[in-house]
């Protein structure tokens, strides 16, 4: 059975991303493991990839029993199979994007210790496990039974389809905040780092990758109207396509910033960068000594009767600002963790 040409709209940028986001992964877990800095963060994305690859595999089991055609070249028996595959993937789904969220935003909490920083942080990780729980409810409680979802009951009944509309136009304007958030925040220790410009523009784009992941949702949004209309086996392609999208390009924004160092390499194997980067730390985080300014004062040399000079070249108060400038870097060093390749 050959494909027909809705199906192409899933089939041809999915695998690619698909291959791109777990590729990506192994790079980030290889890094992190070989480095030994494995953190919450790292199993979630995991975590999520290992739903990712499920829902994947899930989907091209639908393709497989042809889904894409029209109900009318299915027997009953065949659309219930696919039905019940369509159902389990989007189940699947639903933990899959909160994971990638709660990844990143977990990510972000070693980089600020202030309360403003990481209540932000708490508050949109607990309103992403809400949103995936209320997900989850009403994916089983929005029919009765819930069989229903992929076969013919008699006296079955369904909630109204309006609402739930309505509740996803709500939720994916929460999401839509929520990426922004996420994909400004590192702008905060991006504008503190000490380093080139070069490598803050590396950064800055492995970072804004979240800023694509948001485009994504909001064109997301414009299939939303076509939720439960049309034939079930042809009309929720756009939908799935875009959702599957949204989370792969997700996985994406968040592996990419724990590669810089391997990015680094190539770009500068492939001559488009010159200069050696070091550490990718903001300066709120930086383990290395700062160099404080040193201001000379000049005062008359007298002689002493031993005659030696009274202007020795190092005074007190340079000593002073040395070992307070020694005192400050080694606090900042000591209250502060994360490699550079954390960032």
């Amino acid at each position: 059975m050959a494909f027909p040409t809705i199906t192409l709209q899933y089939l041809i940028p999915i695998p690619i991303l698909t291959v791109i986001a777990l590729v990506l992964c192994v790079l980030r877990i290889w890094t992190r493991f070989r480095a030994r800095k494995l953190h919450w963060d790292d199993y979630l994305i995991v975590i999520a990839e290992v739903f990712a690859l499920t829902n994947f595999g899930l989907t091209c089991a639908s393709f497989a029993k042809g889904w894409g055609h029209p109900s009318s070249h299915f027997t009953p028996a065949e659309k219930t199979a696919i039905l019940k595959v369509r159902f389990a993937a989007a189940t699947i789904w639903i933990p899959t994007l909160c994971f990638v969220r709660l990844s990143i935003a977990s990510s972000l909490l070693r980089f600020g210790q202030e309360k403003l920083w990481r209540g932000v942080l708490y508050t949109m990780m607990t309103l992403q496990v809400l949103i995936s729980t209320s997900y989850f409810i009403l994916q089983f409680a929005q029919c009765n039974p819930v069989s229903i979802n992929w076969q013919f009951v008699p006296g079955a009944k369904c909630w109204p389809m309006k609402p739930l509309v309505n509740y996803a136009w709500t939720i994916s304007g929460v999401y839509v905040a929520m990426d922004l958030i996420l994909a400004l925040m590192p702008i905060r220790f991006i504008r503190t780092l000490h380093r080139s410009r070069t490598e803050k523009f590396l950064i800055g784009i492995l970072m804004g990758m979240g800023l694509f992941a948001t485009a994504v949702l909001c064109a997301k949004l414009t299939t939303l109207k076509t939720i439960g209309k049309g034939d079930p086996m042809k009309a929720s392609i756009p939908v799935v396509m875009w959702t599957k999208l949204e989370e792969q390009v997700g996985i994406i924004a968040a592996c990419l910033p724990t590669i810089k160092r391997l990015a680094e390499r190539v770009l500068r194997k492939w001559s488009f960068v010159t200069t050696r980067f070091h550490n990718t730390q903001p300066s709120f985080v930086n383990n290395h000594p700062i160099d404080l300014p040193q201001t000379e004062i000049r005062v008359p040399q007298t002689s002493n009767d031993h005659g030696s000079s009274a202007g020795d070249s190092t005074w007190p108060l340079d000593k002073e600002i040395q070992r307070s400038g020694s005192g400050t870097s080694s606090s900042k060093s000591g209250n502060h963790e994360g490699g550079a390749g954390e960032v």
